[in-house]
């Protein structure tokens, strides 16, 4: 389909890769009101003959192209591997479907910005899946900040560790993890990244980044810490969010939202203020209404496509977090500060 105008009518979807992500995705769309899994794209065959068993509307096919010849697609969901992610986006995106782009959007700079002006030309939606926008700690976090509840944000600072994760096409943690946190920090401080450093480190005898620790400043002044790995044995996503006038923190895993005040109260017994410190204000956790993620973010996409209106995370937003995280491994590699590449461009 071409882009533009609202749309009203059923809509018709493609998944591109049945991998993990892929099924997850593929999961929700058959479970929303008004969306037709008209097709899917996927290249192991015992992996696509295994899905169409219990998808007998939906058609099956090895290859992009011959899915893209059959049907007629409102929108298309790409869940393959980062380096092949460019090359689908762009045969989608040039038969003017709709599409949503499974993070990082692509492995360079380069590939990312022709996609951003590809679905420019071709006036449809580019859409990247970074799924902690909706989870529901975030959205009520992202709210108190636009309140003024803490003022204005001091630091900003994200742990996403794990144990080694079972999927293909995996492009190492900057890319894979840290690409997450650094939108969310975006996102949160609306402020642009105006230089990053970091270390990194890999497991012996094996390429790529698997472990980094990284600071970045803001154009706002507020400073970003982040950590992400994959070799710690117990999976950890949290964030804190530090202002003038107290702190949030989110557990991203169990949805929880924290308060911490700025303390109200002197502690007198000195051997007590020792251990807590000299004094304390309010903690609150906020009761939230708990959804699954993926299923808000696929819910806030089909409504940007049925009114037209712009995607909640864009491929330029996709581009920052890309170049920022490329930034963050030359940073480690070459031990100095390092402007992320797609800076010029956004504060121009």
């Amino acid at each position: 389909m071409d882009g533009g105008g609202a749309v009203d009518r059923p809509l018709s979807a493609l998944v591109v890769g049945l991998g993990v992500m892929g099924s997850y995705h593929l999961r929700i769309l058959d479970s929303l009101p008004g969306v037709s899994v008209t097709a899917v794209v996927e290249r192991n065959r015992a992996r696509r003959e295994e899905m169409l068993r219990g998808h007998a509307q939906t058609s099956g096919h090895a290859t992009l192209d011959e899915a893209l010849r059959a049907h007629r697609f409102d929108f298309a969901c790409l869940a393959v591997p980062v380096g092949s992610l460019p090359e689908c986006a762009s045969a989608v995106i040039a038969a003017g479907v709709h599409a949503f782009v499974e993070k990082p959007m692509a492995p360079g700079e380069e590939q990312a910005r022709d996609l951003v002006a590809l679905a420019g030309e071709r006036g449809v939606m580019l859409a990247v899946g970074f799924v902690e926008r909706f989870n529901p700690a975030v959205v009520a976090l992202k709210r108190k900040l636009d309140a003024g509840m803490i003022g204005r944000i001091v630091q900003m600072h994200a742990r996403r560790l794990s144990p080694f994760p079972n999927r293909d096409g995996m492009a190492g943690v900057a890319l894979d993890l840290a690409t997450h946190d650094i939108d969310l920090m975006r996102f949160l401080s609306e402020s642009e990244v105006e230089r990053v450093y970091a270390e990194a480190a890999g497991r012996e005898q094996v390429d790529g980044d698997d472990l980094i620790c990284a600071t970045l400043r803001f154009d706002s002044g507020a400073n970003g810490l982040l950590e992400a790995n994959w070799i710690t044995p117990t999976k950890v996503r949290e964030l804190s969010v530090l202002g003038e006038g107290g702190m949030f923190v989110v557990n991203y895993l169990t949805q929880e939202l924290m308060f911490f005040e700025h303390p109200t109260r002197s502690t007198e017994w000195e051997q007590l203020s020792g251990m807590r410190g000299g004094g304390e204000g309010d903690m609150i956790r906020y009761a939230l209404d708990r959804r699954e993620p993926l299923r808000v973010q696929w819910e806030a996409f089909i409504e940007a496509v049925r009114s037209g209106r712009p995607p909640a995370v864009s491929g330029a937003d996709a581009l920052a977090a890309l170049s920022t995280a490329r930034a963050i491994q030359r940073a480690g590699g070459e031990h100095r500060p390092t402007v992320p590449e797609y800076r010029p461009a956004a504060v121009a």
